[in-house]
């Protein structure tokens, strides 16, 4: 794990240079110079998935293609829309379901599974919070939506996203333990922040390049308005889409 080396780096750092600038009026600078690297690098990591500092996420695939992934759903409105884009184009995406919101939409967690796509856990409650949990919490949280997927849909699934993206020690020990894989993302839409489907549309397709995993959202009108659009231009640009297991090698749900 890249923080015990930080960890380690920053300890060995403080240890010498308390023997070097032991005499001088320079230690205490040293010395919160490192605690300020220590303290910036552990953000940095915590809020950047793909840096891989926590623990290791999937952010890219392995073969020459994209994924269309959406998380915070299901929603009674934009998700219907949304499936009925990707159902009209014969494509296939992978929805990261907030537990508590597919209890109270089970219909459309079945319809997902039905048409071919992929179910994943996005967590129970999606707290704002959640970053924070206690261990047992956090994993009582993320196992409570994978209990929630399963009796509606019958499989148990693989793939986890943390919310918001955050990761920490807790994250790692818990999906350790659940056998669970943690998905990140290469190109994030910033479907959330767009004021129009037009900025959304240059937003990926001017990023957009193969093997790319594309973080969208399914609670989102704007963004169920633009997909038909994203489609057409990646086919005009010869990008190919694809389902998130075939493009990074990995089965979506636990074996029966």
């Amino acid at each position: 794990m890249k923080h015990n080396l930080l960890i380690i780096f920053c300890i060995t750092a403080a240890a010498l240079s308390s023997i070097i600038f032991w005499e001088t009026d320079y230690l205490w600078i040293v010395l919160a110079a490192i605690a300020l690297l220590f303290v910036s690098v552990t953000a940095y990591g915590s809020a950047q998935i793909q840096a891989n500092y926590f623990l290791k996420s999937i952010n890219r695939g392995k073969i020459r293609a994209i994924s269309l992934t959406f998380d915070d759903g299901p929603d009674p409105d934009s998700t219907p829309r949304i499936l009925d884009t990707l159902l009209e184009n014969n494509l296939k995406a992978t929805f990261f379901v907030i537990g508590r919101k597919a209890v109270s939409h089970p219909e459309l967690l079945r319809r997902i599974v039905e048409e071919g796509h992929t179910i994943a856990n996005h967590s129970y409650s999606h707290h704002y919070l959640i970053a924070l949990f206690s261990t047992q919490k956090l994993q009582t949280d993320i196992q409570r939506c994978n209990d929630a997927i399963r009796d509606i849909t019958g499989h148990v699934p693989l793939f986890f996203r943390p919310p918001f993206g955050v990761t920490n020690p807790r994250y790692a020990a818990v999906l350790k333990d659940l056998q669970m894989q943690s998905i990140g993302w290469s190109l994030r839409s910033m479907d959330t922040r767009a004021k129009n489907k037009y900025q959304l549309i240059r937003k990926i397709i001017s990023k957009l390049k193969a093997k790319d995993i594309v973080l969208l959202h399914d609670h989102l009108p704007l963004t169920a308005d633009t997909l038909p659009d994203i489609i057409g231009h990646c086919r005009e640009m010869g990008i190919k889409i694809e389902p998130l297991p075939r493009l990074i090698g990995k089965e979506p749900y636990e074996k029966h």
